[in-house]
Parts: structure tokens; sequence; C-alpha cells
């Protein structure tokens, strides 16, 4: 049986990705700082094929605890998908230079973090896949068209960054046949993208399985949406 992890799976994206992977009879491994405290994950967690896992993607203790309780196992599709959005001091002048230093700890170097503590897994499953979940807000191509959503210096250097770190890492892989696939989901109602958004974690995340249901070599290194277009960054 295939088994996919999931970081940030408490909420929005991460909590739909485990939602729909268990439908279609996947073993789900669902990470969070508290899963406990996730209503929705904890009803979730009650199907058997579910395995709830505490993780601080920031925290390498954290992260080691979650590979030894891991030990043996594969992970078929390891979903990179914990983030955060600093959603004060983002204009000029007024920069939160403290909450800058907060996103590129989980965003980046937290997905980078669990990429690596998890890539023996990865490598011993039949998929070998790793996935980076990003935004087009952090395309500098798209910048022009993104700046409506507001200056958002945080989230949209570390998502640029996510990009780049993901692309290095997708070329290293390669020859030990590991996919890596960096993924824009969207405007999607969650937390993060807000009720105005345009696309529901449900089409988000349909969208992006069926992306994911091909090659997954013909998909590494790409900057890919959810309708499987590729995108500028």
């Amino acid at each position: 049986m295939s088994r996919v992890l999931v970081t940030g799976a408490n909420r929005g994206l991460g909590l739909e990705f485990a939602r729909q992977y268990l439908v279609e009879g996947w073993d789900v491994v669902a990470t969070a700082r508290d899963p406990e405290k996730g209503e929705e994950l904890r009803r979730l967690a009650k199907n058997k094929s579910v395995s709830l896992q505490a993780l601080d993607v920031t925290s390498g203790e954290s992260v080691q605890e979650l590979v030894k309780a891991l030990s043996g196992k594969t992970i078929d599709l390891l979903v990179l998908n914990s983030a955060i959005f600093t959603r004060d001091g983002n204009k000029i002048g007024a920069i939160n230079f403290e909450g800058w230093r907060e996103a590129f700890e989980t965003n980046v170097l937290g997905a980078v973090r669990v990429a690596e503590a998890l890539l023996d897994n990865v490598a011993a499953s039949e998929r070998k896949q790793i996935v980076a979940i990003s935004t087009g807000m952090g395309s500098m191509k798209a910048l022009g068209s993104t700046i409506s959503f507001g200056a958002a210096y945080q989230y949209r250097t570390s998502k640029t960054a996510l990009n780049m770190a993901m692309s290095i890492l997708a070329k290293e892989l390669e020859p030990r046949g590991i996919s890596v696939v960096i993924f824009d989901p969207g405007w999607v109602q969650t937390d993060m993208g807000g009720p105005n958004a345009v696309l529901t974690p449900a089409q988000s995340i349909g969208g992006m399985r069926s992306v994911l249901a091909g090659d997954p070599m013909e998909l590494t290194g790409k900057f890919v949406g959810y309708d499987g277009g590729i995108r500028p960054w």
C-alpha cells in the first residue's frame, strides 16, 4: 500500500491532502505541531490508515523524533506543506524582521530539513516523490500580476527561496530516481487564502492529485499549477 506524509496536516491544504489520499486507500502520516488540537484531523485519525505525528519543522529535535517513529517505513509521497504567512509588518518603513526570519525558518529551512531527514524513507519507496507547496506569489515573473495581493515581503521571498531550494534538490536527487515537484495550489479558501479565494481546498488538492497521478520523473524540477500548467518563476 502507498504511503503519504503531509506536514501541516491539521488544517487547510494539508488536511485536504490527508483526506483525499485516505479516500484513495493510501496510508496517511499526518503531522502538525500539536495534532491533538485539530478537531477535523482527530476525526480523520479514527481511521486505522491514518497515523498522527507531532512535528515542528523548525526544530531539528522534533524532526529527528519523527525519523525515529518512521524507522523502516517507506514514504511514497512526501508533501512539504507547512507554512506561515506573516500579516503584519509587510510594508517598507514598518518591516517585521522577526516575522521575516520566522517565515524563512518554517517555509524554507523547515521544508528542506524534513526532506533531508526523510530522504531514505522516500528513496526506499516505489514512487519516490517529494512535493513542495509554494505559491504564485513567489514568482518573480508574476509579481506584476500578483502585487495586488500585497507586498508580503516575508511570504513572497520565503516561497521564492523555497522554489530555488527545491529546484536544486530536484537536480541533486534526479540521479537517484527521486522526483521533486513544486506546486502553486492557486488562490484557495483557507485561513491563509481567505473566504474570497476562487478555489475550495477540494478543488485545489483534487487538481494537484490529478497532476501527481502521472510519471513522477516527468514532473521533477518543475513549478506546476494545480491545473497542470507550468508556472514561471
